[in-house]
């Protein structure tokens, strides 16, 4: 109940955050190679099949909650999602590789134009951590989410954290997420990270909770869904006032 109040405050729904969304320079000192900013293609052969098939649900615009990132959404499993979601019209716009410059050209080629879903659950970044540094990550998610907010300024965004992946060394997960969680405010933007429910009390990724070094299982999402559909549950409500 503390975390469900925690990010709620972070909406203006419950008293408690008092932050100022803390979005990228534009002149960010960039220092890799990858460039999280400059939105290209992704580099999966589904992409593009990808793409246009959610530019297509796009232009049916049949859906108030959208689920945006990469695998790790697109592999949501379907009896599992819909236990936890399937009361809504909802929308995986999920897409395995994206990182974040990829999410922004689906973006600004389309993706969501003209929509105004209640809600967009943003989980990104995993596949930027090999290729920037942690601030270079939490940049390119704040591009993603400006975007996001002049594409579709009344939704509300939801972002998740990073998951830990056994690729990635955990200071640098937590460092990135610690920078997006920034990002919230008291209006329009929260943000929720669940990733310790898939670890022990070492902060060793637990086994169970995933199909391999990043994707996860069964279990995983379970978790997943048991931890955020409280939250989205009243992000979605009209009645969230009488929290």
């Amino acid at each position: 109940m503390a975390c469900l109040l925690l990010v709620l405050a972070q909406f203006g729904i419950a008293p408690g955050l008092q932050a100022a969304p803390a979005f990228a320079d534009k002149n960010f000192n960039l220092t890799s190679p990858n460039d999280p900013s400059k939105p290209v293609p992704g580099g999966v052969r589904w992409y593009w099949r990808m793409h246009g098939e959610y530019l297509e649900r796009t232009k049916k615009n049949d859906f108030d909650i959208c689920f945006l990132g990469d695998s790790i959404t697109q592999m949501w499993p379907g009896d599992i999602f819909g236990k936890y979601f399937g009361k809504y019209k909802s929308a995986n716009f999920g897409i395995g590789g994206d990182r974040c410059e990829n999410v922004l050209l689906r973006l600004d080629d389309g993706e969501l134009k003209d929509c105004t879903p209640k809600l967009i659950v943003l989980m990104l970044g995993t596949n930027n951590q090999g290729m920037n540094t942690a601030e270079e990550v939490t940049f390119g998610v704040s591009i993603v989410v400006k975007r996001l907010r002049e594409k579709c300024p009344k939704s509300r965004i939801l972002i998740l954290g990073i998951l830990p992946s056994a690729g990635t060394p955990y200071d640098k997960t937590t460092a990135i997420n610690a920078g997006i969680a920034k990002l919230a405010d008291r209006d329009m933007i929260g943000y929720f990270d669940f990733g310790s429910k898939l670890q022990d009390k070492d902060k060793k990724m637990l086994p169970k909770m995933f199909a391999d070094t990043v994707h996860l299982s069964r279990e995983g999402y379970e978790e997943w869904g048991k931890a955020v559909a409280p939250i989205v549950e009243k992000l979605m409500t009209k009645r969230v006032s009488a929290l």
